[in-house]
């Protein structure tokens, strides 16, 4: 067996959503966290591909949390799309002290976890998320089954994004880096990228409102609102050079900032991809986020950030406009705006 220190793998994206969630729940009390998924590379490295915070419901940090598959089996269906092999791998937290290690309610959470016998962990990879005073830094550990039956602690982990150091790209499937293509002006005004931009617009107003233009950062970013259904639900893809080479981000609009958007087609872009069906499975995956949205819609509106409820809040009714709460919600939050 290997001596030396294990590595995790995570993918930007998920490192990245799993930065924009601490920043939205870390202002709750108690002990907040979830599940990871992925899946060994071999015996030393481990491969992140997704994350799930479990539904308050399910009382994860309490005594008596216990979670039945089913409960997650959804987001594991989905982090599955980018790596067939995905299963549960770890578990997540909001770590609120600057010490790396463990707090003793985060060990017993973690202890629960691995030995609960739906999970069936041959490992674990143990990422802790630390927001202390406003820093955000995320630091891993990871131990086996065995080091729960024995009262050990994890052991420190090398953090990486597939990025940094990218694992064997027939271990990592899917999983790929952009390619890197030197920043230059006018990159959009090329005669191959001009013809592939304009063929993207055609096909992306056969089923959408599209508006287009140049933003600061010299991206091209298309505005975005279905034409059937999902009344004034609005998303943006933004193109940069190396267009179509890499591929574009999402985002929408909350408060006046992008919040961004990941889903199985903009990890596994290629030029031979169309942006319309980055759109199309972005309003799928939009439609999974429902009750995240709503979620931080309350949050919001707890915290006094009216016009940040609101930009959710229309969101959530644009996917569902029957979604149990939203309309008492955003009438809420729109009354505070006066």
């Amino acid at each position: 067996m290997s001596t030396e220190p294990p590595v995790v793998f995570i993918l930007p994206q998920v490192k990245a959503s799993l930065e924009a969630e601490v920043k939205r729940a870390s202002v709750s009390t108690g002990l907040a966290g979830g599940l990871l998924f992925g899946h060994p590379l071999d015996e030393r490295r481990r491969l992140v591909v997704g994350w799930a915070r479990p539904r308050p419901e399910v009382r994860f940090g309490e005594k008596d949390f216990n979670l039945d598959q089913s409960r997650t089996s959804e987001q594991l269906d989905q982090a599955r799309k980018l790596a067939p092999e995905a299963h549960y791998c770890g578990v997540w937290y909001i770590h609120r002290t600057p010490d790396t290690d463990l707090t003793d309610e985060e060990w017993q959470q973690t202890q629960s976890v691995l030995e609960d016998p739906d999970f069936r962990f041959n490992d674990l990879v143990c990422l802790v998320i630390c927001a202390y005073f406003g820093d955000l830094t995320i630091h891993a550990s990871s131990f086996d089954k065995y080091h729960s039956a024995r009262g050990q602690f994890p052991a420190p982990t090398h953090l990486l994004l597939t990025t940094d150091s990218l694992p064997d790209s027939t271990q990592v499937g899917q999983a790929r880096p952009s390619t890197a293509v030197p920043v230059s002006t006018d990159w959009y005004k090329s005669p191959d990228v001009a013809r592939r931009l304009n063929r993207e617009h055609e096909r992306l107003v056969e089923k959408y409102h599209v508006e287009a233009g140049l933003d600061a950062d010299d991206r091209m970013v298309f505005r975005l609102m279905p034409r059937e259904g999902y009344g004034k639900l609005t998303f943006y893809l933004a193109c940069g050079p190396g267009f179509p080479d890499d591929g574009p981000i999402a985002f929408l609009m909350v408060g006046g900032k992008p919040h961004p958007l990941f889903s199985p087609s903009l990890t596994i872009w290629s030029a031979e991809h169309w942006l319309v069906e980055v759109a199309d499975d972005m309003v799928e995956w939009l439609t999974w986020s429902l009750d995240d949205y709503l979620a931080a819609a309350e949050e919001a509106l707890d915290q006094g950030v009216y016009q940040v409820a609101v930009d959710w809040l229309t969101i959530v009714l644009s996917i569902n406009p029957r979604a149990p709460r939203a309309a008492r919600l955003l009438a809420q939050a729109q009354a505070r705006l006066g």
